[in-house]
């Protein structure tokens, strides 16, 4: 799947604990110059955009998870446009990839906002506080 940019379409997820807490990823290395980002990746064949975000979900961050809502818009990066789907996590997590993700943060609205900020990868940065800010906006319509 290729947009019409050439960017390779990729779903993530972004999962909110019952306390609205963000689940954050550090890419192993600071992969491509993030340092916290969502998980995200490219679709397995035949694989629906769901399964695709749920399964990289459950690799990245060792938590099974249930969609609760797609979050509006299509958001840029480097290499690939992804869609996000607003997510809830489901019982105790397992192992996460290690080669992919050192370590995961639960992180309030405003602890993810500066923690994505570290991200040197400008594009990603960019992509990523707009998928909070969406996030963070879904959520206020939700509770209003």
């Amino acid at each position: 799947m290729t947009s019409a940019g050439g960017l390779k379409a990729a779903f993530g997820g972004v999962l909110v604990d019952e306390q609205g807490r963000f689940l954050l990823r550090e890419p192993q290395g600071h992969y491509d110059d993030y340092v916290w980002t969502f998980p995200k990746g490219r679709p397995d064949p035949g694989e629906s955009p769901e399964q695709a975000a749920l399964r990289e979900v459950q690799e990245e961050t060792g938590y099974r998870a249930l969609i609760v809502s797609k979050l509006p818009g299509r958001y840029e990066g480097g290499t690939t446009v992804t869609e996000y789907f607003l997510m809830s996590p489901v019982g105790a997590p397992g192992a996460f990839d290690k080669k992919e993700t050192q370590a995961t943060r639960w992180v309030s609205a405003g602890e993810a906002g500066m923690l994505i900020s570290m991200t040197t990868n400008p594009a990603g940065r960019k992509r990523d506080l707009a998928v909070l800010e969406s996030a963070v906006q879904f959520m206020r319509g939700q509770a209003g």
